[in-house]
């Protein structure tokens, strides 16, 4: 989470999402809660997309 408090704005906000998200998906691979992991894995997807835009506009 390093990076999290190095991070502004919508940089650091995308980071903490992605963060949540990761967590999400252990717990769901893991079986500690139900649901589809692809849904998790899109939505990852997503995000790394959006950071990516983000990061070559600074």
């Amino acid at each position: 989470m390093g990076a999290v408090l190095d991070a502004q704005g919508a940089v650091g906000a995308k980071i903490s999402r992605l963060a949540a998200e990761f967590q999400e998906l252990n717990f769901r691979l893991t079986g500690m809660t139900g649901g589809d992991p692809n849904q998790v894995i899109a939505d990852i997807n997503t995000d790394i997309a959006e950071l990516s835009r983000l990061c070559e506009s600074i």
